[in-house]
């Protein structure tokens, strides 16, 4: 049984969001039982700074919110990675209000505590690493969870939608020789979500889609500043190319901010167009 990483959350979750959290108290898990691979000497899990924004993580884990009522067939896994440009994690305890929206759908959700910089110096590379454990593990603890272990989706805002995509064009089938169970489960997740895809100063050749890259869901606003929506339409042609499931989605405004759940414009509503496209999909009923 993993142990607890960060016990602490379950208070300021309580009194950050009490409508949910007094009812729902997350499991707390790390993401490897030992040290993680490429971990910084002295690195700590971090800590909320004060408004919500989790900085200094050098020691991944997550949090798992776990529905009142689990489908029979097995519940969507969404895994939801905060934005916070790699140098914190916006909102982490709820995962950026995903926990409201979609908890009371049956929905399992995770939000991962990934590596940020400080202390990595290796940021893009540590959290690809954290998102890899982290659909690993959902996959092999998903009878325990209830979890579909072909229903696990992967959430990005911003720096969060850098992560997801970096796994959607990273991932592996897992080592069946590693003495690690975890570690012979696929890091493929079985679609992504990409909000405001930010780049992290890189350029799209350096997230090649392969043809059986998980589906994406690509949303990105016009007059966002921060994440240009010409990097969001280089990755959805890519897809194109690589004859991969995708929908790209582009609002005329809203910012950076735009896909904020129940955010003002249209890109607040975002789930009620993310519904009907994993019907599509199959996943969702």
């Amino acid at each position: 049984m993993m142990k607890p990483l960060f016990p602490s959350l379950l208070i300021s979750c309580v009194a950050l969001s009490p409508s949910w959290a007094q009812q729902i108290k997350p499991l707390e898990l790390n993401l490897w039982e030992g040290n993680p691979p490429g971990m910084v000497a002295g690195a700590t899990p971090g800590a909320d700074d004060g408004t919500g924004r989790v900085r200094n993580v050098g020691i991944p884990g997550a949090l798992v919110y776990l529905p009142k009522n689990i489908p029979k067939e097995g519940a969507i896994a969404l895994i939801v990675c905060p934005g916070g440009g790699y140098t914190h994690l916006t909102r982490l305890v709820g995962a950026d209000g995903a926990v409201g929206a979609f908890l009371p759908e049956g929905v399992v959700v995770i939000s991962l505590k990934y590596r940020t910089t400080p202390p990595s110096t290796f940021v893009d590379a540590d959290a690809l690493e954290d998102g890899k454990r982290v659909v690993r593990l959902m996959r092999h603890r998903a009878q325990e969870l209830g979890v579909d272990p072909r229903k696990i989706g992967m959430l990005g805002w911003s720096a969060g939608a850098n992560l997801a995509l970096n796994l959607a064009t990273h991932f592996d089938e897992g080592n069946t020789s590693s003495t690690d169970p975890i570690e012979r489960e696929s890091s493929r997740p079985d679609f992504v979500v990409l909000l405001s895809p930010w780049p992290s100063k890189r350029a799209l050749t350096d997230f090649p889609v392969p043809k059986n890259a998980p589906p994406a869901f690509i949303a990105s606003a016009k007059d966002d500043k921060t994440a240009p929506v010409t990097f969001a339409e280089g990755i959805a042609a890519n897809y194109e190319s690589a004859g991969a499931l995708h929908e790209l989605w582009v609002v005329e405004t809203g910012g950076h901010g735009a896909f904020t759940i129940d955010a003002p414009g249209e890109g607040g509503k975002w789930i009620a167009r993310f519904w009907p496209w994993l019907r599509k999909l199959g996943i969702r009923q």
